[in-house]
């Protein structure tokens, strides 16, 4: 019956193993709350598997001590707040060395990522990070973890919400949606970069920066992270 359930568990991408099933709904219950507790139907949309399948996760997690038993909504154990750390750790450094040295295309790096994450040990990633002079983020700006926690976890404005005259700087890339991360690095939108906001429509979203004008689509703006 063990085994029969481990088949059940759904996975994102090919791998239904029973430790990829694990690694990935750890670390999507930790990056959907921000290391708060979420609510089943918020974690199958975004995993985009189905409700049975999150209910058969949930029980296979608590079986192995990384959610607590019983608890709605979903709360990861300490033992799975580690395990979840770890993961995003992992992905993040790949990432890094799959767009820093590699020079893979930025929209393709998360996909490669969540691949070679599963294989790729603490200690090789550790090696690899040190070897890029442990980068403090990312390249789509998010934060790699070298400790127990995760900073900056609460969630920035978006600049699909900035109001026309905001002054900004591009903190991060949502780095789930491929396509519009590579019209944002097309069009320049990237970490670190200052803007202002010129219009703010009902499709579209036209910052600048410097003496350049780029017009965004509203959607993709609404990945963009930015501080002000």
């Amino acid at each position: 019956m063990a085994n029969e359930s481990k088949r059940d568990l759904l996975m994102v991408g090919s791998d239904r193993s029973h430790a990829r099933a694990r690694e990935d709904y750890v670390k999507a219950i930790y990056q959907l709350g921000a290391g708060e507790p979420v609510r089943a139907a918020a974690l199958a949309r975004y995993l985009k598997v189905s409700r049975v399948s999150v209910s058969k996760a949930k029980r296979l997690l608590e079986r192995d001590g990384l959610l607590e038993s019983n608890a709605v909504p979903l709360r990861l154990t300490r033992q799975g707040c580690r395990l979840a750390i770890a993961m995003v750790r992992r992905h993040r450094i790949l990432e890094t060395f799959l767009h820093g040295a590699l020079r893979v295309p930025l929209e393709r790096v998360h996909a490669e990522a969540e691949r070679i994450e599963h294989v790729v040990s603490d200690d090789v990633a550790l090696r690899i990070a040190i070897l890029l002079g442990r980068p403090r983020s990312d390249p789509h700006g998010h934060p790699i973890p070298y400790g127990d926690t995760v900073r900056d976890t609460k969630p920035l404005s978006t600049l699909a919400s900035l109001a026309v005259g905001t002054r900004a700087r591009v903190v991060s890339l949502d780095d789930r949606d491929d396509e519009a991360v590579a019209a944002l690095a097309a069009a320049g939108i990237l970490p670190g970069l200052s803007i202002r906001v010129e219009r703010n429509e009902r499709g579209r979203v036209t910052v600048r920066h410097g003496r350049r004008a780029i017009a965004l689509r509203r959607g993709h703006a609404a990945l963009v992270r930015i501080a002000t």
